[in-house]
């Protein structure tokens, strides 16, 4: 887990946004704590750095890959990889663990100070190829009590028609139904303009969440 960031004076006196995100890894990313399994029901985690300035990941994992038995609590270490999930957040000021691993995906968990900072973050996990998901996003004391309004406005046709297509073929099922090359097939657009429809959709819901 990152260590929190000193408060600064506006700091101090804003809400913390709280997000959940469910975060694939690149494909040519060997993450450790995915590699133990492709589910997990917990994972803590430290980090260290040794003499030569190499940093190192240190992870407790446990799995429940096999149904009706006791989960399995595994060790694992390894040197951080240039892309690092784990690497990329924690050049942000702010709080994150990973609360467990689902079908091959990081659920984490990351607490910041302005929604600007949050949807930095998803940016940075893009730009090493990473899938996110936002799952969950609250604000406050008192997440479980607030109500969100959402400005759909800035969403084009083109992007709702993308996102309601991606729903309705159970892209953003768990497992997932369907991939962008096939939601790319049936639109009659490159796996790249989905991508990138979508990616637009998910940060205006985060931007229009996060300002509540």
């Amino acid at each position: 887990m990152a260590t929190p960031p000193t408060p600064s004076p506006q700091d101090a006196d804003s809400e913390p946004i709280r997000a959940t995100l469910l975060i694939e890894p690149p494909t040519d990313l060997n993450c450790p704590v995915i590699q133990e399994g492709p589910n997990a029901t917990g994972v803590s985690q430290t980090f260290s750095i040794g003499e030569s300035g190499c940093r190192s990941c240190h992870s407790e994992v446990t799995t429940d890959d096999v149904p009706d038995t006791t989960p399995q609590s595994l060790l694992v270490s390894t040197e951080i990889e240039s892309g690092c999930i784990c690497s990329t957040i924690s050049e942000f000021e702010c709080v994150f663990s990973i609360e467990s691993v689902r079908d091959g995906a990081l659920v984490l968990s990351v607490v910041v100070t302005d929604r600007e900072r949050l949807t930095d973050i998803v940016s940075a996990l893009r730009d090493i190829d990473a899938t996110v998901r936002l799952e969950r996003l609250t604000n406050g004391t008192n997440p479980d009590d607030r109500q969100f309004l959402i400005d759909a406005t800035a969403i084009t046709d083109k992007q709702r028609e993308a996102v309601e297509l991606a729903v309705n073929q159970g892209y953003y099922d768990r497992p997932r139904q369907t991939d962008l090359e096939g939601l790319a097939d049936c639109l009659d657009i490159s796996r790249s303009a989905v991508s990138q429809r979508l990616n637009a959709v998910e940060l205006i819901l985060i931007r229009s969440l996060a300002s509540e």
